[in-house]
């Protein structure tokens, strides 16, 4: 097993893929319990923050599970699974970007915003270094990812805590 072929990742992959397909239908049944209570804030508050944090956990998970899919592609060429784990990185930078724009003059608190930012950006570096090198046959390659896929379920479990509890206060 190496970090640059997908033989011996198949089980990471199927574990991975699943528990995100499943957290995703959480965040699904999470926001539609309180819909009426996070469309309520948002109107309020006039932005959609409750929203955006349902898309940054859903955007997360189904990176997981999409690189997941991919990946237990039958004989999918590494530089095929290189681009596509690159293409998925620059969709993770939504939650990053969002992140950074969450604190601006709306009174959060500057810690929480830098601890979301951080996770989000991670979660990006990560993809980006697994994507690079698996392209070029060193550095890592595949075993960046179990590492994205913590971050992944980290951004989606705070955000589904936001939208569950953190929103009726």
């Amino acid at each position: 097993m190496t970090g640059y072929a997908t033989e011996g990742w198949t089980d990471m992959f199927l574990c991975a893929g699943g528990a995100a397909a499943a957290l995703c239908g959480l965040i699904f049944v999470g926001l539609s319990v309180n819909l009426r209570a996070v469309l309520e804030m948002e109107k309020r508050e006039g932005h959609n923050s409750m929203t955006g944090r349902a898309l940054e956990a859903l955007v997360a998970l189904l990176i997981v599970v999409v690189v997941s899919i991919v990946a237990l592609t039958p004989a999918l060429s590494r530089g095929a699974l290189a681009a596509f784990v690159l293409a998925n990185a620059v969709g993770s930078a939504i939650s990053p970007c969002r992140a950074a724009l969450s604190g601006r003059g709306k009174g959060a608190p500057p810690a929480a915003v830098l601890i979301r930012l951080s996770v989000a950006a991670a979660l990006t570096l990560t993809l980006l270094a697994a994507g690079t090198s698996l392209a070029a046959g060193q550095g890592g390659g595949l075993y960046w990812l179990p590492v994205t896929f913590v971050l992944a379920v980290l951004v989606a479990a705070v955000n589904a805590w936001v939208l569950l509890v953190e929103v009726l206060r």
